[in-house]
C-alpha cells in the first residue's frame, strides 16, 4: 500500500431500536449502501447499535444522572 494513499472514514450515529435487531441491520445496511457511494474506506458505527444497551432502560434516571455527574 502506498502510504501517501488517501483513507476516506467516516462515522454514523443512528437511533437504533432495543432488541430489533432487523430494524438496526435494516439502517445499518442503508448507512453502508450511502458510504459505498461516497467512497468510504472505514465506516464506524456505535457500540451495542445492532441490539442496543438492554440493561440502561432498568436503572432509574437518578441513577443514570448520578453517573453523568460523577464522569462529566
Amino acid at each position: 500500500m502506498n502510504p501517501l494513499t488517501t483513507l476516506r472514514v467516516a462515522s454514523v450515529q443512528l437511533q437504533h431500536k432495543a432488541n430489533d435487531k432487523d430494524y438496526n441491520l435494516a439502517k445499518i445496511h442503508q448507512f453502508i449502501e450511502m458510504a459505498a457511494s461516497e467512497k468510504v474506506n472505514l465506516l464506524v458505527f456505535p457500540e451495542m447499535c445492532i441490539t442496543g444497551y438492554w440493561h440502561v432502560p432498568k436503572l432509574p434516571a437518578q441513577q443514570v444522572y448520578a453517573l453523568s455527574e460523577k464522569t462529566g
